[in-house]
């Protein structure tokens, strides 16, 4: 058992490197109407060999207290979701089971895979291995990403990002959302990745990788992933000026970095203009104004259409409608039972038609709706944790949180946990989640290695 546990370990690390080929075939199965991916079939067959390995892993592993919380926590993740399934079926106009079954297993994915890939790092980190594969496995990821991109582009075989509007690309990757939000998660890490490899001047090739990242993020025409991108390089700078200022450092490297990490933001900057973001901002605002002069004239608009024409300009923009979803949900919220409120209503809150289930796409309301007051606490309890957790180690040892590790592990978490909110798809969505929940739960091991020894483990990080 003891042999499966290393093996299963060192897979799920190599599973990440194979995640945008899961994501590029999902893509192509679904403009081909397949209702079945392959990608979601994979997905649900390693999360359910994880629980079977989280469960190997507490027996080899004795710690009765840890191992009681644990297997507690998911008997009562899985007894909130029975429930849930129980009365919605009970109560809801439309019940279509594939459709709350399937959701609910994609909800459950980020639980058990947080938890997987902790332990997966805990056991690589007791053989000191671990550097062989993080970031390592994300900086490779988010290549074949950009490969993916970059080719679909120059083969004009790329899906449109906004298919109404001709704007965008999203590569040979269904999802234009879901690709910002893992460009979001991952750049950060790419940029520390890179940072620490350039140990000198001489191989700044590496920082190749990041300009075609930036170039084929920038393509997908979303505004989730130019704020990711600028966050991030603004996290790497700031990084880099506090360790110049201190003793000891390599000025003349961190001066040459800094540098580069300057050029690549003022190059943004310049190209904005060309971007389709730069388009698709306008186009928000020529639709506006349309929606406007359209609603004095005989024909009107939809009263959906009159809320969001009603809504700020700005939160209107970097919602994209959603508050108008919100508002239907929040409708449907209202007038549900006191169980439905409780331990909340499914799939698209309440939905007569299939055509008519629409999700806010904000995870964090998307969630509360979905699991209801009780259920919301019990799904986010992990969550909870890991932000309360990491916050208190950084004002805690806040002077070492400047290095490249920790800054860009702060922002990539950070960005996590903003983009759910910002652009959804992040948290429910396995193909991103993925990235979100490994990055979380290498920030969560680094984090108890700090306070346990109460030194930063400078050991688990970029292998040189």
């Amino acid at each position: 058992m003891q042999s499966f546990v290393k093996k299963y370990s060192i897979f799920l690390m190599l599973y990440i490197v194979f995640q945008p080929i899961l994501d590029s075939i999902t893509g192509l199965m679904m403009r081909l109407n397949m209702d079945v991916t392959f990608g979601v079939f994979i997905r649900m067959i390693v999360m359910a060999v994880t629980v079977f390995y989280l469960l190997i892993y507490l027996i080899l592993n004795l710690d009765n207290k840890r191992g009681f919380m644990i297997i507690g926590y998911f008997v009562l993740l899985a007894l909130m979701s029975v429930i849930n399934l129980y009365i919605n079926y009970r109560t809801k106009t439309l019940f279509v089971a594939s459709l709350e079954i399937t959701t609910l297993a994609k909800s459950l994915y980020y639980p058990i895979m947080l938890l997987g890939y902790f332990f997966t790092f805990e056991e690589l980190a007791e053989d000191r291995v671990i550097n062989k594969y993080f970031p390592k496995v994300i900086f490779y990821a988010v290549n074949l990403i950009t490969i993916i991109m970059i080719v679909a582009h120059f083969t004009n075989t790329a899906f449109s990002s906004y298919s109404y509007y001709k704007l965008g690309e999203s590569g040979w990757f269904y999802a234009a959302n879901e690709l910002s939000a893992i460009v979001s998660i991952t750049i950060p890490i790419m940029i520390w990745y890179a940072l620490e490899k350039i140990d000198t001047l001489t191989r700044v090739y590496y920082w190749i990788t990041i300009i075609l990242a930036v170039y084929s993020a920038l393509l997908i025409g979303t505004k989730g992933s130019l704020i990711a991108i600028i966050c991030g390089i603004c996290m790497g700078i700031l990084a880099t000026v506090v360790q110049f200022f201190r003793r000891g450092s390599n000025k003349k490297l961190l001066a040459g970095l800094c540098g580069l990490l300057v050029i690549t933001l003022g190059g943004i900057f310049v190209a904005y203009p060309a971007m389709a973001v730069s388009r698709t901002a306008e186009l928000h605002t020529e639709m506006i104004k349309y929606k406007k002069k359209q609603a004095k004239t005989k024909k009107g608009i939809t009263k959906d259409q009159e809320k969001y024409v009603k809504t700020n300009k700005t939160v209107s923009y970097l919602l994209s409608g959603r508050t108008v979803y919100f508002e239907t949900a929040a409708h449907n919220f209202q007038k549900a039972t006191p169980a439905q409120k409780i331990f909340g209503m499914g799939y698209a809150t309440n939905f007569k038609k299939v055509k008519d289930a629409k999700l806010v796409e904000m995870d964090y309301i998307d969630i509360f709706f979905q699991f209801g007051f009780l259920g919301t606490i019990v799904y986010m309890a992990p969550l909870v944790y890991c932000l309360v957790y990491l916050i208190g180690l950084f004002f805690r040892k806040f002077k070492y949180m400047w290095s490249f590790k920790w800054s860009l592990l702060v922002a990539s978490v950070a960005l996590g946990f903003g983009m759910a909110l910002l652009t959804g798809h992040v948290i429910e969505a396995p193909s991103v989640s993925i990235y979100f929940v490994t990055i979380l739960a290498y920030a969560m091991f680094n984090a108890r290695v700090f306070f346990r020894t109460n030194e930063d483990p400078d050991t688990i990080g970029v292998e040189k």
